[in-house]
């Protein structure tokens, strides 16, 4: 019976809401895998609601995407969820089972569900992780290189609240003296950046990998720690330069610091972070539950870390022009040369007139 209102639920939804084309429907293939994977588990009816809602906008269209699965007891004991409670269940980025358990108690994580967030609610070092009370089971059961699902022993409650006020993260003081003062330590060697370079380049940031690779910094230019913003190759491969424009792109994305995800709040609305490029910084700023850099949304927290350098995949090019401002400009630039045109032909047509009155006075 609830397999059966699961369907019609969500066969309404496919019909009342208008359908996205199989070229343009995001993690369609990687959903129908996952709900394979499901089904022979103990996670039926939700295998069933991935595969009817794989090609709707119920499906958050971001780069990386976590589900968080219920069991098929929690279908039983609470009936077919609505369609708000399911996108609770969606979080539009990249977490894995050690980043959550990293993250301090009281950290709001964006779903698909407006601005409703799921909160964490275990400490870290606890050998579990909980969200909404809701304990997350440590295993994903299916992950790729764009979803994860992770299974869940009963539904989160979108109306869920702390018992008490938590204090947000505070940013790391050394961290902000070292920005202000310039300061400059020994490094830990190449190692690391290898090691750093190969996850990139495993995970969809291979270009940004690769240059981190070359060591562009210089040994002698490096900083104790650092945080690089890797937009991934999509957004590099869209921008055709050379290589010392990539370089350059390169250095406008590397702060001279460590942030862990964590520590981004306390930087929030903050002044500019200092970068390797001369006379650059970027702000970070919050939309929702999402940070921002230069409103560059991070979609993969903490991609790489080590006790020197934190990596966080971001959506787009840090500077880079936005469509609208490049059609501006074409426009602007467009406008320019027709009034030149215009220019040039009323000047063609006052020598013609001249040429005709000068040839009428010698012709009479």
């Amino acid at each position: 019976m609830a397999s059966l209102l699961l369907v019609l639920l969500v066969a309404a939804t496919v019909i009342l809401v208008p359908p996205i084309s199989l070229s343009s429907a995001p993690h369609s293939d990687s959903l129908h895998r996952a709900a394979q994977t499901l089904s022979g588990s103990r996670f039926t009816s939700m295998a069933l609601t991935l595969e009817l809602v794989s090609q709707t906008p119920v499906v958050p269209r971001s780069q990386s995407l976590t589900i968080f699965a219920p069991r098929d007891s929690a279908f039983s004991r609470s009936g077919q969820p609505s369609l708000s409670v399911l996108q609770f269940h969606f979080a539009p980025l990249f977490l894995s089972h050690r980043f959550l358990a990293s993250l301090p108690y009281g950290t709001a994580v964006p779903t698909a569900l407006g601005n409703r967030s799921l909160v964490v609610t275990s400490l870290p070092g606890d050998p579990f992780v909980s969200l909404n009370s809701v304990m997350i089971d440590r295993s994903p059961l299916f992950a790729d290189k764009s979803v994860t699902v992770f299974g869940v022993e009963r539904f989160f409650d979108p109306g869920f609240e702390l018992p008490s006020p938590v204090q947000g993260p505070t940013p790391d003081l050394s961290c902000v003296s070292s920005l202000k003062t310039g300061n400059r330590a020994g490094f830990p060697g190449d190692s690391s950046f290898h090691e750093a370079s190969r996850k990139m380049r495993s995970s969809g940031y291979s270009l940004m990998g690769s240059i981190l690779g070359m060591q562009l910094l210089g040994f002698e230019y490096r900083t104790a720690t650092l945080t690089l913003f890797a937009p991934a190759d999509k957004a590099m491969t869209n921008n055709k330069g050379n290589f010392s424009e990539y370089a350059s792109i390169f250095l406008q994305h590397v702060v001279r610091c460590k942030l862990l995800w964590s520590d981004l709040a306390g930087f929030s609305n903050g002044p500019a972070l200092p970068t390797y490029k001369k006379g650059y910084g970027v702000h970070v700023t919050k939309s929702g539950d999402t940070f921002m850099v230069n409103k560059v949304a991070i979609v993969h927290p903490e991609l790489y870390v080590n006790e020197w350098i934190v990596v966080h995949g971001v959506r787009g090019m840090i500077g880079a022009k936005s469509r609208a401002d490049k059609a501006t400009h074409k426009g602007s630039e467009k406008s320019g040369h027709s009034e030149e045109k215009r220019w040039a032909r009323r000047q063609f047509r006052v020598w013609i007139v001249i040429f005709v009155l000068v040839c009428t006075q010698f012709c009479c």
